[in-house]
Formats: C-alpha cells, structure tokens, sequence
C-alpha cells in the first residue's frame, strides 16, 4: 500500500500550469515540522480541479494536511548524469490554519444594516 499522510505549511504561492492535453496541475512543496527546529520539505504536485482550487484559495504559509500516494522518478539533467526524484501526488487537501497576514488580506465579515428593514 502505498499511502501518505503529511501535515505542513506549503513553502510559496502555487503556481497553475497546464500540461500538453490541457490537465491544470500544481507543483508545491509542502515544510513539514520534524521537531528541534528543523524541517523536511517534500515536493508534491496535485493534478485538475484540485490544483485549480489550491491556486484560488492558498497563499504561502498556509497549513495543509495532505494525502497521496508516492511516486519516484528520474531524468538526466544537462550534464548528463542521472537524477532521481520522490513526490507526493496528492489527491486530498485540506485548507487549514491561515497564516496571520492572510487572515488580513481575506475578505472580512461585513454585517447587514437591518434597521431598515419592514420586519
């Protein structure tokens, strides 16, 4: 079974790009916390409505928890030597904690004047 389950921040804003065929999908690393003030950053990609929607609505710093599956891979780089890759293809994300600065970019709760109203 190949099954993974990470909490963290995603590292900077998404970017939507398109494959060939016209799929949207987003590349983004996700820091999750090891303890002792250090770090993994792992490298993830979400593919269709779901990248379109991690585009829309996460902002760097957002905490993320994320299910996929593993997926390794390789490719020679300009050199010619061979490099090997690990990413986490997530299928389910969900939008957790806002970072404080976006909690102020984010559209506030404007109440209803309903003294005017008949009822």
């Amino acid at each position: 079974m190949n099954n993974a389950i990470l909490l963290g921040r995603i590292t900077r804003d998404p970017e939507l790009r398109t494959t060939q065929g016209g799929t949207p999908y987003c590349r983004f690393t996700l820091a999750v916390d090891r303890g002792n003030d250090t770090a993994d950053f792992i490298p993830c990609v979400v593919w269709g409505d779901n990248a379109e929607n991690l585009k829309k609505y996460v902002r760097k710093g957002r905490q993320l928890l994320v299910q996929g599956k593993l997926q390794s891979g390789s490719y020679q780089d300009s050199q010619g030597v061979t490099r090997y890759t690990l990413d986490l293809f997530a299928y389910r994300i969900k939008f957790l904690a806002i970072p404080r600065t976006q909690q102020e970019i984010e559209p506030e709760f404007k109440p209803i004047d309903d003294e005017a109203l008949p009822f």
